[in-house]
């Protein structure tokens, strides 16, 4: 009776170590989980940060970029415009004799310096780029540079268009007015493709020059590369990502992927 009696307090016994066990590594188990939460919950939270800031940093580069294109452009374009509309009026004053012709050429002058102003201010308002397609910003903006440069510009598209966020609508076409200013500023290019290809779940954007080319790992470690980082940063700001390529003599390719 007393052995069978310590044979089952040592089976109690082992059963209640055993549960206790378990007990212990459930509450072990269960406090490494809420750990790895909360470290996932602050990893997250940080990266989070991290890309809000580099976000912002975006921002404050393209905002920077746009004051810089729109000095060149009114400087270049419509300031030359309009300074031919004051000598010819200045020649309208100083004449004795009505010339018809030239008061016919100076409103067109003063037309076309409006028309540009107005293209260009449509190229930079954010609200403007937001509220309609990429596609259709694109075109609008390959229209006003072909004709501000003398860049002949195609835009192809293969797949059917899909909306894409405002952020990432308007970072991309930010990277494509870019891409435009350095084809004909910098690229000497003459021809201009703009390939759009809709996936099932991101966009592709290619843009190829004929242009002289450049040796892309030198450029990107110069002073030089700025520009083209900025690209590449701002692909990867929204979930995508940028590819250059190009040789010197055999003209530029770039590649864009953006998640819708």
């Amino acid at each position: 009776m007393s052995e069978a009696t310590d044979q089952l307090t040592t089976t109690i016994l082992a059963v209640i170590l055993v549960l206790l066990f378990f007990g212990v590594l459930f509450l072990v188990m269960l406090a490494y989980y809420n750990y790895r939460r909360r470290q996932t919950a602050r990893e997250k939270k940080e990266m989070r940060a991290v890309f809000d800031q580099q976000l912002m940093q975006a921002r404050l580069e393209i905002q920077e970029q746009t004051f810089t294109y729109l000095s060149e452009e009114i400087h270049d374009n419509v300031g030359q415009l309009l300074s031919l509309v004051k000598i010819q009026l200045s020649t309208l004053e100083e004449s004795s004799v009505l010339d018809l012709d030239l008061v016919r050429e100076t409103k067109e002058n003063a037309a076309k310096a409006f028309r540009d102003l107005l293209s260009l201010a449509k190229g930079l308002h954010t609200g403007h780029i937001r509220s309609q397609s990429i596609l259709l910003s694109v075109e609008q903006e390959a229209q006003r540079v072909s004709k501000a440069a003398s860049l002949e510009i195609s835009i192809t598209t293969d797949g059917e268009e899909k909306k894409l966020s405002e952020e990432n609508q308007l970072i991309l076409f930010r990277i494509i007015q870019e891409c435009l200013q350095n084809c004909f500023k910098h690229a000497e290019a003459s021809f201009v493709n703009i390939g759009f290809t809709w996936y099932s779940d991101n966009l592709r954007v290619r843009i190829r020059d004929d242009g002289k080319g450049f040796d892309v790992d030198r450029a990107l470690a110069g002073h030089s590369g700025l520009g083209l980082n900025n690209i590449l940063n701002r692909a990867r700001l929204t979930g995508g990502s940028a590819d250059i390529k190009s040789r010197p003599g055999e003209g530029t390719v770039v590649t864009i992927q953006v998640g819708y």
